[in-house]
């Protein structure tokens, strides 16, 4: 949309104001001839001065990829866009037969968040004083896993004196070295894949390794040897449970060798983070809902190494046996129980609705 006098809408300028608002919205979708739409707790809202005409939106794609009209004739681009006051995680596409073009900003801080500014226990922090292992952070899009991994990221390279390889698609927060050096690595920029970069970072002397995302066979191989060889990897799954992102890291591997990396997943296991993101009971905010397992002492290494007891994970962490560990569904019906949630929305966020629906009712009754 242009003005009476001719002047072109500023879709930059128009981002900062939504930031400055300081409304809470994880996600901007910009659609040539639609309105701005945001993503809130709620759900998706119309926002901004009317449809996007295309022009409007060619001085903000130029600044988001100098040669996207090349890069978009060979399918969508991922790209940062780095404002005064947030970072945008960009993705650009066509649409409509090829008529539409649109831009989808997931919005990131500028700095990651402090650790006890998550929602996740203080006690978390137990994790990152291994110096190996395996540390999963998982959950479904949009559960603000990039969050929580830059924030352990972040207080390592605070508290540590170690070497920090990170391989990102793209990089999504910057971290600057502070007691840590820190290399971070882009895909395809800095490496052409996952799997080639976490390969080269092995011979980069790392302390620390983090792996945007385990997306095959050779990179779910790779992050077990790291972890048995003497660093700490975290990296990231889809996965919406604990048990789940177990049985998915190992079905990357032929059925014929998976006994094998189920031992040496066993021997590297230090942990799971799996968390989704739940609209406040205001519905202003979301609130952070997490399922831990620990594996202390080797307690869950039992069980992983034999297929016929990795169901009985979910077992050990509904009977907290470490005083650690704890399934989503009692953090739901804990969040629910405060008030910080609704119940129709934490079984929303729930794998386990039948179980989650008896617990509220048993605090109901209670």
């Amino acid at each position: 949309m242009t003005t009476d006098f001719g002047t072109m809408r500023d879709l930059t300028r128009e981002i900062l104001d939504l930031v400055d608002l300081r409304q809470t919205f994880t996600d901007i979708h910009i659609e040539q001839d639609r309105p701005i739409m945001i993503k809130t707790p709620r759900g998706w809202t119309e926002t901004g001065d009317g449809p996007v005409l295309f022009d409007e939106m060619q001085p903000m794609l130029d600044a988001i990829d100098s040669d996207w009209r090349t890069h978009l004739a060979h399918g969508a681009l991922d790209r940062p866009f780095v404002l005064t006051r947030c970072r945008l995680r960009c993705n650009v596409y066509r649409s409509s037969g090829g008529r539409k073009t649109v831009i989808s900003m997931r919005r990131l801080p500028l700095e990651p968040l402090q650790l006890d500014k998550l929602g996740l226990p203080a006690y978390v922090k137990t994790m990152l004083e291994a110096t190996k292992g395996i540390v999963l952070v998982t959950g479904p899009t949009g559960s603000g896993k990039t969050t929580t991994i830059s924030s352990l990221l972040d207080h390592i390279n605070r508290t540590r004196n170690s070497h920090i390889i990170t391989i990102e698609e793209p990089i999504e927060y910057h971290l600057d070295s502070r007691q840590s050096i820190v290399s971070q690595r882009e895909v395809p920029t800095d490496t052409p894949n996952f799997s080639s970069g976490l390969r080269e970072a092995l011979r980069q002397k790392p302390d620390v390794i983090m792996v945007g995302e385990v997306r095959d066979l050779e990179t779910a191989e790779t992050v077990l040897q790291a972890g048995e060889s003497g660093h700490l990897v975290f990296a990231t799954l889809h996965t919406s449970s604990a048990i789940s992102t177990l049985t998915r890291l190992l079905s990357f591997f032929p059925s014929a060798e998976r006994e094998r990396h189920a031992v040496s997943l066993a021997n590297s296991l230090i942990g799971v983070i799996c968390q989704s993101l739940v609209p406040a009971e205001d519905g202003e905010q979301f609130v952070l809902a997490s399922e831990l397992l620990f594996n202390n002492n080797q307690q869950v290494s039992k069980l992983l190494v034999d297929p016929n007891k990795l169901h009985f994970v979910g077992d050990f962490i509904r009977r907290k046996e470490d005083n650690m560990s704890r399934s989503l569904n009692e953090h739901l019906a804990s969040l629910v129980t405060r008030n910080a949630i609704s119940s129709r929305d934490a079984l929303r966020a729930t794998y386990n609705r039948m179980e989650l629906h008896e617990m509220l009712q048993g605090s109901v009754k209670r």
